[in-house]
This record gives structure tokens, sequence and C-alpha cells, in this order.
């Protein structure tokens, strides 16, 4: 879940510390729990955004390419990792090599059978350089990952490698204890060489120019249509397991006209937006799902405007901001929905520590530094104001331009104007493509943006706010924290309670130094057909799964 415009506990996956065979069930869980299943298999449900591509090298949003993109491993209920492609897997007693053996009926959804080799060169083709893909640094820890995207070795080093048709071996740098959840991700899945190489640039712009590894195949779609549709895989391995025989995907048109059509049955759910959320609280289809998304305000420490970068570089500036905002008020106020404010940068339900089954939120060190104050806002303020020889400010906070950005950037305006004397925002609003340029360019002082994990580890979020990362938008640059990072990043123990100290030590300096200051934890609500089960939902990573979703009567 990347930069978006992205409470249900996640066990920390368990580090196997001796070489051992993993077999995954297959399963063969009951059709139906919950009632007789209907006869019409046809669901329609709405999301806010387009898709642009299928082409998982490039896409921004995986959610949108689960139920037709599968990997080796699927996320079932409550972060568990289920088998997909992979039939079962070998780790070596160092807990760096893993070797993986591929279903024999594993099927592109033009009957060809998936190799290891499409492993391999999916995997080769997302961390070129070359490709250009947004989510290139989740294959950091595999072996010399990290040189390739840099351009410091060709991509066939990378640390994976085909033993045989349906042999799948891939060398790590070092143990990575959530290895497993992260190869749940569809950019992990394997690619087409023939198919990719067919349609060139083309790959991936419609439903026709791609083939697809997952339950479902996409026959009615282009890029940034305003629907999509998904039929049954006929070659997929578990094709007993999927009931439905239609999924159509269609883009909010208002959050009016989406309550119309669940109203008169046409969708089966929809996210319900501002005051909807309020009048239909008490509606018997109502649900709230919290995410692992952070909102954030992220700091521009190198803005061109002298006066504003000495400001945001000014540690006691930084501080005040945070402490001059209510984030129960933004949240009950710009919101009116479910959202919860922060306890640090990592969300809370994300990782529990695995022997003493704490959420690693609760365990934050720093909260302090994320709660509204308006004593020590003042305080703080007055002394960055002393620090710098000034008794004023302006800076400018951009955001995308959706309504709920908008609210919660006037509402941080106005808050802070009141709390913080001298200080004023201007917030300008952007559609995706200007906002995106402004970004590129570094052309703002404070940008209301946000992260989502893509798997379920604190180190989702913290890798984020290190000097080198592309998702750093801010340039924000502490010696300090990368230090600790990185050494988590290259971690050579299995002691996973030291790991856990050594995350919860990275949050706290980047918490105190407020490397960026967060504001809530999404959580959105929605109204939901009752009688439409069997759809997974998690918190990290692609949080929604239609694989096995079937109408009951």
């Amino acid at each position: 879940m990347k930069t978006t415009f992205k409470l249900i506990s996640v066990m920390l996956a368990t580090l196997f510390l001796s070489g051992c065979q993993q077999s995954l069930s297959n399963s063969k869980q009951t059709s139906d729990n919950k009632g007789v299943m209907s006869r019409n298999q046809n669901v329609t449900v709405v999301e806010q955004t387009r898709l642009n591509t299928v082409d998982i090298s490039k896409v921004n949003s995986f959610n949108k390419l689960r139920s037709s993109t599968e990997g080796l491993f699927r996320l079932g209920n409550n972060g568990r990792v289920n088998n997909g492609l992979a039939q079962s897997y070998h780790i070596s007693k160092d807990a760096k090599t893993y070797t993986f053996k591929l279903r024999n009926n594993a099927r592109w959804s033009n009957g060809q059978p998936i190799t290891a080799t499409d492993f391999v060169y999916s995997w080769q083709r997302s961390v070129n350089p070359q490709t250009k893909s947004v989510n290139a640094n989740l294959f950091d820890g595999i072996k010399n990952a990290d040189k390739i995207r840099k351009g410091e070795l060709p991509a066939s080093r990378l640390g994976v490698k085909a033993l045989s048709t349906h042999n799948l071996q891939v060398k790590l740098n070092h143990p990575m204890v959530y290895f497993e959840s992260l190869l749940a991700y569809p950019l992990f899945a394997p690619q087409h060489r023939a198919t990719v190489q067919r349609y060139g640039s083309q790959y991936g712009a419609s439903a026709d120019q791609q083939i697809y590894s997952g339950p479902f195949k996409l026959v009615k779609w282009h890029a940034n249509s305003a629907s999509r549709t998904l039929v049954p895989n006929p070659y997929y391995w578990d094709k007993s397991h999927v009931y439905l025989k239609r999924l159509t995907i269609v883009t909010s048109k208002s959050p009016s006209q989406d309550l119309r059509d669940y109203r008169s049955g046409k969708v089966a759910e929809i996210q319900l937006i501002g005051k909807q959320i309020p009048e239909n609280k008490n509606n018997p289809d109502y649900i709230v799902r919290p995410f692992s998304l952070m909102r954030i305000i992220a700091y521009n420490f190198s803005t061109s405007n002298t006066a504003n970068k000495k400001l945001i570089n000014n540690r006691n500036a930084r501080l005040a901001i945070s402490h001059a905002i209510s984030r129960r008020r933004l949240i009950d106020q710009a919101l009116q929905n479910a959202s919860l404010p922060p306890k640090g940068f990592v969300t809370a339900g994300l990782s529990k520590n695995n022997l003493n089954h704490s959420d690693f939120a609760n365990q934050q060190k720093a909260s302090s530094y994320v709660k509204g104050n308006n004593k020590t806002a003042a305080h703080e303020w007055a002394t960055a104001k002393r620090q710098l020889h000034v008794s004023t400010a302006k800076l400018t906070l951009i955001t995308a331009n959706d309504a709920v950005s908008v609210r919660v950037a006037n509402n941080l305006k106005t808050q802070l104007e009141n709390h913080l004397p001298g200080l004023t925002i201007h917030t300008v609003s952007l559609d995706s493509n200007h906002l995106n340029n402004r970004v590129t360019n570094g052309q703002f002082d404070l940008l209301l943006t946000g992260w989502g994990a893509d798997y379920p580890d604190p180190l989702s979020f913290l890798q984020v706010m290190t000097s080198n990362s592309r998702h750093n938008y801010g340039h924000w640059h502490d010696a300090t924290y990368d230090r600790l990072v990185n050494t988590l990043n290259n971690n050579q123990s299995t002691d996973n309670q030291l790991r856990w100290q050594q995350m919860l030590n990275a949050e706290k300096r980047l918490t105190e130094q407020q490397g960026v200051t967060p504001l809530y934890q999404q959580a959105d609500s929605f109204l939901t057909n009752p009688k439409l089960n069997g759809v997974v939902h998690n918190i990290s990573g692609v949080v929604e799964d239609y694989k096995s979703a079937y109408w009951v009567k």
C-alpha cells in the first residue's frame, strides 16, 4: 500500500531457526458456512480511484490486482499466510535460503504452465531500475537487490534462481522475519516474458494485453476506465473454491449516487463519506475497517524558501506543530469517521510481539510527541522563534484535491494558526498529476500525505524515512535513525526480541525528532451487504480479496 490519495491483530511472522520443510494447507475449507449459496453469483462493488495498469511492476495500488494476481502465497483472514502457487518450501538453517516447490497444476489464464522461470523473470524485471517500478525497494533484503536498484549490478545478479521447472530458490542477505508475508504481495507474482515482450509499452494497458495467475481474469477493462469486469480463471489451480461468476468493480461516481446504488441493490458495498457516516451508523449493514495507513504531515527539509527551510529544520518548530494539533478534534471535525489518533508512526494492529503478544503501537516510547498539548506547543514555538530571530512565518501546505484531504488541510490550518502565534498556513489542493509534480520537484513546505504498510511488520513503516528512501519526500536526514534502521535491514541475528527492541528504538528516534508528524490512522466506514460472504479483509498489504466470495440467499 503506497502513498494514498492508502483492529485485526496480525501476529508477527515466526522466524524458523533451523532448516525445515513447510507444507502448506490445501484450503479445503467448506464452501459455505453462513447459509445456502445463492444461484446469482455476480457481485459489483465500488472503489474510490481508477486503475491505470495491470503491469505488476508498475502499478501503484496492488489491492486492485489481488483478485487477478497470485504469487507464492496469499494472505487469509487475520494476516494468515495461505498457500498460493507454492505447494511447499524449505528454509536453510541460517534462514537465508528459501527453496519453493511450485504446484504442478499452476497455470496462466491462457492455459500455459507457470514455472519457476516466470518468477525469476518477474522479479528481475521489477527490480531493474530501467523498469522504474515505484515498489522496487520491497525487494531489498533479497541478495543484491539494493545494488541492482542503484545500478551497481545487473538484474541477473538478483538472488533468485530457477532450479528446475517447478523449483525456485531465493537467497537473502539476512534473515527476514516477515518474508512469507511479503511474498503474498502481488509485486512478487510471476510474469510471462513472452506476453511482456509481445505487447511492449502497451503491456498491461488493457484486459487483453495481460495474462493472469490469480483466481480471476480481466475480460473488460482499459487503463483508467471507470469500471472493470473479472470472471473466473478456468485454469486456476484452486478453481473449485472460486464461486463468483462475475466480479465488477466500478469507480465511485459521487457519494450520494453510490448510496442510491447501494440502497437499490445495484452494488454490494460502498464507502461512506462525510455526513453519510453518522447518518448510517445505525444501519445493520454499517461496518468500520481500520487500515495500516498513517496520514502524516511531511516536512520539506530542503525547501527553496530560505527562511522556511530554517524553520522546518528547527526541531522545536516541528514539535510545536505536532503539539498544536488535537488529533481528536481533527478526526471529529474534518473526518467524522472512526479513524484513530496515533501512538507513533507505526499503526495499531499491524504487528504483535511473538513472545508477549503486545501490539507494537502500544509499546512506542514517544507517544507524548504526537498528542495535542497547547501549553507545550506555545513554549516550543516561542523557543523556535527566538532561536531563529523571527516573529512570523508563512508555510505552504499542499494536498490532494479530494474532499477529505481538503477538509483535513483546512482543519490543520485553523488549529495551527490558532495555537502558534505569528504562523500563517497557506493551503493548496491539487489534482494527482500536479501534486506529484510539486512533490517530485520539492515545491512545498508541508505535504499532507500518508503511508500504508505493505506487509505486517513495523519495518514497513520505519524504512520509509531513511535518507535513501525514495518515499522520504521531504529528504529528512538523521544519521542516528539511519544507523538504527540499517542495523535492522542488515540484521544477521535470529533473536526476534532483540529485533523488536531495535525497531522500538528506531521509532522513538523518529518521533522524538518529528521527522514526520503523524495525524491519524485511517479507518473507513462502509455499507456492506450481509449476504456477501467469504471476502478476506486485512489491515495491511492487500486489504481485500474476493477469491472465495459468494452470495447466500
